[in-house]
C-alpha cells in the first residue's frame, strides 16, 4: 500500500475532478504495474512503461483515435545511421542508462581520449538497445539503470496541471504516486531534480 504523511494531498488542490482523477488511478496503476514488474528484475519495466505512457495520454485528453490499418509505403534502405536509427531513442535509452544528458555525452566523446572514449562507449551501448527497440519492441529494451520511476514522475510533475511545484509539493506528489516502498529524501529529489533541469536545458 502507498504510505500516508500528514503532508500529503496538498497537491491535489491545484487540479481538475479529471485529472485528480487521472492521478489517482494511476497510481493505483503504477503499484499494480511496478509490482509485476520486480518480478522479472533483469527485464525493461513494460508494464510500468506502458502505465506513465497512458496517464500522460490522458492528462493531454489525446484519447487515440482508431483508423483503419494502412500498411506504409515500402522504404529505401538506410543510406545513415540516424535513418536506421531513430537519434531521439538512442537519447532515451542513455539516459535510461547513464546519469547526465545525451547531449552532454555527445559533447564528451567529441573530445576524444580519457573521458571521450567512456562516453563514446556509453553511446554506443544505447545505439544497440535503441536499435532493439526500433526493431523488436520496446520489451527487447536494457534494463534502466538511473531512477526510472523517480525520473517519470518529476516528467509527470512538470505537466502542465503541476508546473511550479515546490521541493515540499514534489515530495508530498511522489508519496501519494510512487510505488518503490522508500522513504523519499528531499535531498535526493532536489539533485534529481537539478539533473533533470540540467538535461533539459542541453536539448535543443
Amino acid at each position: 500500500m502507498l504510505r500516508v504523511s500528514k503532508n500529503q494531498h496538498r497537491w491535489k488542490g491545484l487540479l481538475s475532478p479529471r485529472i485528480q482523477s487521472v492521478f489517482e488511478e494511476g497510481a493505483k496503476g503504477l503499484e499494480w504495474a511496478w509490482k509485476q514488474d520486480k518480478k522479472h528484475p533483469d527485464s525493461y519495466p513494460i508494464n510500468t512503461w506502458y502505465l506513465f505512457a497512458q496517464i500522460e495520454e490522458q492528462l493531454q485528453n489525446h484519447p487515440k483515435i482508431r483508423k483503419s490499418i494502412k500498411l506504409p509505403p515500402p522504404s529505401p534502405p538506410p543510406q545513415s545511421l540516424t535513418e536506421l536509427v531513430d537519434e531521439k531513442i538512442i537519447g532515451v535509452v542513455y539516459e535510461d542508462q547513464n546519469d547526465g544528458s545525451y547531449k552532454d555525452a555527445l559533447k564528451q566523446a567529441a573530445r576524444a581520449h580519457g573521458a571521450g572514449t567512456s562516453a563514446w562507449r556509453k553511446i554506443l551501448r544505447a545505439i544497440d538497445g535503441a536499435y532493439a527497440i526500433d526493431y523488436y519492441g520496446v520489451e527487447f529494451a536494457p534494463k534502466p539503470r538511473v531512477h526510472f520511476l523517480h525520473r517519470n514522475l518529476l516528467t509527470l510533475a512538470d505537466s502542465e496541471h503541476l508546473r511550479g511545484l515546490t521541493l515540499e509539493g514534489i515530495l508530498d506528489f511522489f508519496e501519494d504516486m510512487c510505488p518503490c516502498g522508500k522513504t523519499h529524501k528531499s535531498d535526493a529529489v532536489r539533485k534529481l531534480m537539478e539533473r533533470r533541469a540540467k538535461a533539459l536545458r542541453t536539448h535543443p
